[in-house]
């Protein structure tokens, strides 16, 4: 009895670097964590029916041996080909203890493989809970980064929407940064990345701090509002993404709506392109400004064209017209030009370092960002929404020569998944080849594709990214290829 407990803490102690390594894809976060697992119900029905087993006719060897077995069947292949190692932090560490402890706790008992065996997958979770200095420590964090904010006292531009926070964040810092600003990097949009920005390099000299709030669930933006505050936002637009945790669109706007809210009577920039940030605006009592494609915007832009790869454009800011051009391509990177043009001249910066700013931005790594090389290369790989998607979609289709997509599809989408990713394919009309990565999707996207009669000589399907780049030699030189969304290490 106790050589198969010792057997089954021995193994589940290896196997917990991929619980814990999947815990860290999914941000450490319970929901999303758990939802990789919903497919896999059956053998913890299994396991449970092996426990009733064992309490009923006492311990048995072979029982105990299906139970280990079980324990590591959801496990299999658990991320994949593991594009994003496992981070050996602090925290992953201190969960990775405490769960090897409990599992040698529990093998001392007698019935110990079989809690082992109904706690397993829960066991990262249990670990997070139990880990009380993790938590002492990140409150701790947090709050010095707020001391330190109180003491500098910058003003804060918050910045939230389902796409487009961080290019939006990168292009209003390269407008306002002789004003002594700085900016968050990457992607920090969470309470711990924010606050570990500010703790290790927020300046004492800063004026005007640019933040991005993410969100996965309704109370995440005003968490952060509360915790870093808010005295200029901007809300870039409101997309069916992360429905998985969100659960439906709706719920998306009333999350990035806590930023508008927060700001009471204080100013916030809204996309009036995107209807839900529209319907946000006119419910907004104190300042606020609208930008969009037409005339009637405070802040607009006509005639958007693709040329020799850049993006051309006529400004309009306060009835007067700029003929403009940025790197940055496609219609939404206009609109997050015109959002940070906002709030750049409300703080007074003149309108010539503003189209200086725009002439030189440079791409956000990811975000349709342009790799000239034989082939030319759009690297939209980052996120993906619908909307993002069919925006990428429309350069694609405006550059010159051969077009092929590389996509999975669109991920984290919920219940509506399945409909996002035909909409996706239907979308593609204009594409001379499409290579689909995984199996995620494929048959919501080739569901779309055959809505609009795509060529199924054209249409191609890989595993990974990597096995689909033999599918590239296809294009001739000055081609163009999109890389449309990124499948995460636990997708197949």
């Amino acid at each position: 009895m106790y050589l198969s407990n010792i057997i089954c803490g021995v193994l589940a102690a290896i196997n917990l670097k991929k619980l814990l390594h999947l815990y860290q894809l999914k941000d450490y976060n319970n929901a999303r964590y758990l939802s990789f697992f919903k497919l896999r119900w059956l053998i913890y029905f299994c396991i449970f029916g092996l426990t009733i087993i064992q309490f009923v006719l006492g311990v048995n060897l072979f029982v105990n041996a299906a139970i280990i077995l079980l324990i590591f069947a959801p496990t299999i292949n658990l991320v994949g080909a593991q594009k994003t190692p496992i981070k050996y932090t602090a925290r992953l560490n201190h969960f990775y203890y405490i769960g090897i402890m409990l599992i040698f706790i529990l093998c001392c008992f007698k019935f110990g493989v079989a809690v082992i065996g109904l706690s397993y997958i829960f066991l990262p979770i249990i670990c997070k809970a139990l880990d009380i200095f993790d938590f002492i420590k990140n409150k701790k964090f947090i709050k010095t980064a707020q001391k330190k904010l109180q003491t500098i006292r910058p003003k804060i531009i918050a910045i939230t929407g389902s796409n487009g926070k961080t290019s939006v964040k990168n292009i209003l810092f390269e407008m306002i940064k002789s004003l002594n600003a700085q900016v968050c990097p990457k992607s920090y949009n969470t309470p711990l990345g924010i606050a570990k920005f500010i703790n290790e390099e927020l300046k004492i000299d800063c004026k005007y701090l640019i933040l991005e709030y993410g969100a996965r669930h309704i109370g995440d933006v005003k968490k952060m509002c509360k915790l870093f505050g808010a005295d200029i936002g901007i809300i870039t637009c409101v997309a069916p993404q992360h429905i998985q945790t969100f659960k439906s669109t709706e719920n998306v706007y009333k999350a990035k709506k806590e930023l508008s809210d927060f700001l009471g009577e204080k100013l916030c920039v809204y996309n009036l392109e995107n209807i839900y940030c529209l319907r946000m605006s006119a419910l907004k009592t104190g300042q606020k400004i609208g930008v969009g494609l037409n005339n009637l915007c405070e802040f607009s832009a006509k005639n958007i064209k693709i040329k020799n790869y850049c993006t051309n454009f006529t400004l309009t800011i306060n009835n007067c017209e700029y003929n403009t051009k940025t790197k940055l391509l496609g219609k939404h990177n206009v609109i997050n030009i015109l959002l940070a043009c906002a709030v750049a001249i409300k703080l007074n910066v003149k309108i010539e370092d503003i189209l200086s700013a725009i002439t030189n931005l440079n791409y956000t790594p990811h975000r349709l960002e342009l790799i000239r090389g034989r082939i030319n290369i759009l690297d939209d790989s980052y996120n993906c929404s619908i909307l993002s998607a069919r925006e990428s979609l429309w350069v694609l289709k405006n550059l010159p020569n051969k077009k092929m997509v590389c996509t999975p599809g669109i991920i984290e989408g919920g219940k509506r998944e399945k409909e996002i990713n035909i909409k996706l394919g239907a979308l593609m009309s204009g594409i001379d080849y499409v290579i689909i990565v995984g199996k995620h999707n494929l048959d919501a996207i080739l569901a779309g594709l055959k809505q609009i009669n795509f060529n199924k000589n054209n249409i191609f399907f890989a595993r990974t990214l990597n096995d689909a780049k033999q599918y590239f030699n296809i294009l001739k030189n000055n081609d163009n290829l999109l890389l449309l969304n990124d499948l995460p290490d636990d997708y197949k």
